[in-house]
């Protein structure tokens, strides 16, 4: 791994871990976290030679988080939530991504299923998915593959 490969590495663990804080915390991504790091994501991998795999990936974060998006409004399907799936996507590329997303999915679902059984699904039914998308970052990131 090369110099400019680690600082991809720990600048979107970065952001994945702050998108997750305030996520639990506001129930919001800021878009001060990822529309930067979007358009360098695009430029330094275009660079680099990963810019098909780079957009590929991008544009299935993206599609993944779309539909439910136009399904229920962005304020219920989070937003903030394509825009840091995009930058995984941009970061991981294709198909690392889908590693990632499955991930976030997984998690997410997990985590609500247990909040529903104990009786503490929040009162709107929506669930904050950047804890997920963190834990997906950290292992399409760091893990093995």
């Amino acid at each position: 791994m090369d110099g400019v490969e680690l600082a991809v590495r720990v600048g979107v663990t970065g952001i994945a871990l702050g998108a997750a804080w305030t996520d639990l915390r506001d129930r919001r991504i800021p878009n001060a976290l990822t529309l930067p790091a979007m358009g360098g994501l695009v430029l330094l991998q275009a660079l680099r030679g990963q810019g098909g795999s780079a957009l590929a990936g991008a544009a299935l974060a993206a599609g993944v988080f779309l539909l439910p998006v136009f399904l229920v409004g962005p304020e219920r399907a989070g937003a903030g939530d394509l825009k840091l799936g995009v930058v995984l996507g941009l970061a991981l590329g294709f198909p690392r991504v889908m590693e990632a997303l499955l991930i976030a999915f997984g998690v997410t679902a997990l985590g609500g299923g247990a909040l529903w059984a104990l009786g503490r699904l929040p009162s709107d039914r929506t669930l904050p998915m950047g804890p997920g998308l963190a834990l997906g970052a950290l292992w399409g990131l760091w893990g093995p593959g």
